[in-house]
């Protein structure tokens, strides 16, 4: 429905591509110039209003704003102003302010609820009590020729696709002309895996922006889902303590992964800005070759000491404030610190054994395991053999330096299309 918005009473809906280029007069009925553009609020408001017009008067370089407050008469084809005293100075935009046509229509988008980046064609408006909206985008292909056909050409009969602006996340790279405050809220309640498909489709700025707008353990969660080129430019785009915060929840193997795509001093730079302890743990796995079992073991894992009961050691891991996501085997040595490697068990097999039991009583000796410098390739193919979910990785005298997971071992061993069809345990 297309028409006057003036009265109040009903809803009246149309297209930004109906309304630009609409005529502006006085009260009088004489032309004042073309409307040009809308300009609206972005913030809070789910569903923006429309705060002033942008408008092309004659003798002028550049549009003129105009309050809406002075508009009386608003309509597909007109526009009438309550007042004819117009400030001839040209517009300057302050903070928070967005032109819908200029910094909205063929910009990319995310559509939160389809978890897709398009483009926008055309914008959706809305009024109701003299209140003008924003209230969709229109990625159809109907909106792009609405804009660009004269109107007796366009088959009304075309289907538009229309998304919510309450279901879209802009962007503040977009408009770097203003200041603009967009937390991405409903981007960050997604996947990780979700989002690094977004921010994979997204140009880097936009998805720099994402990333640096999401909580710090999300954003490791994303960063590690994406491509090495992208997460690497991705890292390399944000200031340094942004990009070290991520790096320290990262799991040190992807954070040494990413650092070692890194110039040498760039990353020196990022480990400097790490916390001493991840630093430390990510600088240890820069040492090995990368086709190494070295290169692509973890230093995330579990250890208990062999003396400890059942009991006690489960109340150890309740007590520890940062375990692995995923505990794949918990490893046993004969000391602490720094001891020997001499058993593993599972965690159902700590969980069902009696409390009283010595943990080096229900713990396996028979123990694969493998040295630093053995090729990756070596290693996977064992994981993959005796169907291990890890492998310990120790020096010469048999202590835990890290593990290879399966998830890595599958990286070496697996075709990168197989790879993308597996869940993230896998991968």
């Amino acid at each position: 429905m297309v028409g006057n918005v003036t009265r109040g009473g009903s809803t009246v809906l149309y297209y930004l591509s109906e309304v630009l280029g609409a005529r502006v007069k006085s009260p009088t009925g004489a032309r004042l110039g073309t409307l040009k553009d809308l300009v609206i609020q972005v913030g809070a408001d789910p569903f923006p209003r429309v705060k002033g017009l942008l408008v092309v008067v004659g003798g002028i370089p550049e549009p003129v704003y105009v309050s809406w407050d002075s508009v009386d008469h608003f309509s597909t084809n007109e526009v009438q102003l309550s007042t004819s005293r117009v400030d001839l100075r040209s517009f300057e935009r302050r903070d928070g302010e967005v032109l819908l046509a200029k910094d909205i229509l063929d910009k990319q988008i995310v559509d939160v609820a389809g978890r897709r980046v398009v483009r926008v064609n055309d914008a959706q408006l809305a009024q109701y009590n003299r209140v003008v909206r924003l209230v969709a985008a229109d990625v159809s292909t109907a909106g792009f020729l609405a804009r660009v056909l004269p109107r007796w050409l366009i088959d009304n009969r075309l289907q538009r696709e229309l998304i919510s602006w309450s279901q879209v996340e802009f962007f503040a790279s977009e408009v770097p002309q203003v200041k603009l405050t967009i937390p991405h809220n409903k981007i960050a309640r997604l996947h990780p895996a979700d989002i690094a498909e977004l921010v994979q489709e997204l140009a880097y700025p936009q998805a720099s922006e994402v990333v640096a707008s999401l909580e710090d353990e999300i954003a490791a969660d994303t960063v590690e889902e994406l491509e090495p080129s992208v997460s690497t430019a991705i890292i390399s785009s944000l200031p340094p303590e942004d990009a070290a915060d991520i790096l320290d929840e990262m799991d040190p193997d992807d954070a040494a992964d990413l650092l070692g795509e890194l110039p040498a001093d760039q990353a020196q730079g990022l480990l400097k800005e790490m916390g001493a302890d991840e630093a430390a743990h990510v600088q240890q796995l820069l040492t090995y070759p990368e086709d190494s079992a070295g290169g692509m073991m973890t230093t995330d894992f579990v250890t208990i000491p062999e003396h400890l009961t059942a009991h006690q050691a489960i109340s150890r891991l309740r007590r520890q404030t940062e375990l692995p996501d995923q505990i794949y085997y918990i490893y046993v040595v004969d000391r602490e610190p720094n001891g020997r490697l001499v058993g593993v068990l599972s965690l159902r097999q700590l969980v069902t054994s009696p409390p009283e039991s010595l943990i080096k009583d229900i713990m396996t000796r028979d123990i694969f395991r493998a040295r630093p410098n053995d090729p990756a390739e070596e290693v996977a193919r064992t994981i993959a053999h005796y169907n291990l979910l890890a492998m310990p990785v120790v020096d010469d005298a048999d202590h835990l330096l890290g593990v290879v997971t399966v998830d890595d071992a599958i990286d070496v061993i697996l075709p990168e299309e197989w790879q993308r069809r597996l869940p993230k345990l896998f991968r």
